[in-house]
């Protein structure tokens, strides 16, 4: 308004709104990575379409993902590590998925033995160990990292990684006791399971038991889950998926 002097809050909303409005859209960036070589001069639009995907303004892509942390290998001048460490967490996040496996060969080692990295890398591992309480003590700690964005970014994903749980139960289990997945995804109650709506998964699901859809893997016999059985033939399998 006329008369009226900006405060540094106009300044941040004015500038998130420009951000916001001068984002490249996912066909551009599609279209950039199609034409363009490797250089630096695509690093800003690539920094700001993760960030976007951090605050899930955008679907993940992991080619753009891939390509910002490929560049800041090749231009070290570039490279920020807080973006490293948001771009393994996203791709973490695409379990059972390898997207983190394939960034590790481009992160220096100077960067993935600091934290919040060592975090990431740690959970990624004990997820796919299928060790799902320690993945959850271990997570916890990226819900309240220094990094806000990061932080946020964790405590947003938690139904995206239960939901990657009970697919992982799903591959090699017919049924299981409900006690028994609502300690697996963290959760206190069935409503909890079912409130994740990951009907592509599951059947039905009662204060007793969750019974899982069908598939090839989890009917070639009758698997259900027995207090005496581990997670081990499940991580096999997703292994195996995954590749």
């Amino acid at each position: 308004y006329p008369g009226i002097a900006p405060t540094p809050l106009h300044f941040r909303i004015a500038t998130t709104l420009y951000k916001i409005e001068n984002m490249p859209s996912e066909s551009e960036i599609k279209e950039m990575l199609a034409l363009e070589s490797y250089s630096p001069n695509s690093v800003p639009q690539l920094e700001d379409f993760l960030l976007a995907q951090v605050r899930g303004e955008t679907a993940y892509l992991a080619d753009s993902v891939r390509r910002l942390v490929k560049l800041y290998q090749l231009f070290p001048n570039t490279s920020q590590p807080e973006n490293i460490a948001r771009a393994c967490l996203l791709a973490s996040l695409e379990y059972p998925n390898t997207d983190l496996l394939a960034l590790n060969y481009l992160i220096p080692q100077s960067i993935t033995s600091t934290e919040p990295c060592i975090t990431i890398q740690k959970c990624s591992t004990l997820l796919e160990a299928c060790k799902f309480s320690e993945f959850w003590t271990t997570y916890e700690s990226l819900k309240s990292s220094d990094d806000k964005e990061l932080a946020e970014l964790a405590n947003r994903s938690i139904p995206k990684v239960q939901k990657s749980i009970l697919t992982a139960l799903s591959f090699s289990y017919q049924e299981a006791p409900t006690k028994v997945v609502c300690d697996v995804l963290k959760v206190d109650s069935v409503d909890a399971v079912l409130a994740l709506k990951h009907t592509a998964v599951i059947q039905s699901a009662d204060a007793t038991w969750v019974k899982f859809v069908g598939t090839v893997d989890n009917t070639k016999r009758q698997r259900v889950y027995q207090e005496t059985v581990d997670f081990a033939s499940i991580s096999t399998l997703m292994a195996k998926i995954a590749q």
